[in-house]
């Protein structure tokens, strides 16, 4: 059975590491900030806009007025079209 003669030296000073630790962390938090403002002003890249190849159109025949949608899938397409019969029922 071996004994570990250091065991103990190795929790002495754990508090001073610790605390020097959380020092060369918030230096080097700070160094970062530093550089970040000497840098200036970052101009935030645009958003993406969602683009979808196909549209649907419906045309109403009594008036002729026309509306194109995109067609984001076929789900969006049948709330789209539910939604037009059912205000077309209201009056």
């Amino acid at each position: 059975m071996r004994r570990l003669d250091n065991g103990v030296s190795f929790y002495r000073n754990s508090k001073l590491r610790r605390e020097k630790q959380l020092q060369r962390l918030a230096q080097m938090r700070a160094a970062k900030e530093r550089r970040r403002m000497e840098r200036g002003p970052v101009e935030p890249e645009p958003k993406l806009v969602r683009w979808h190849p196909f549209e649907f159109a419906v045309r109403d025949k009594r008036t002729g007025e026309v509306a194109w949608h995109d067609l984001v899938s076929v789900r969006h397409a049948e709330l789209a079209f539910r939604a037009l019969l059912q205000a077309e029922k209201l009056p």
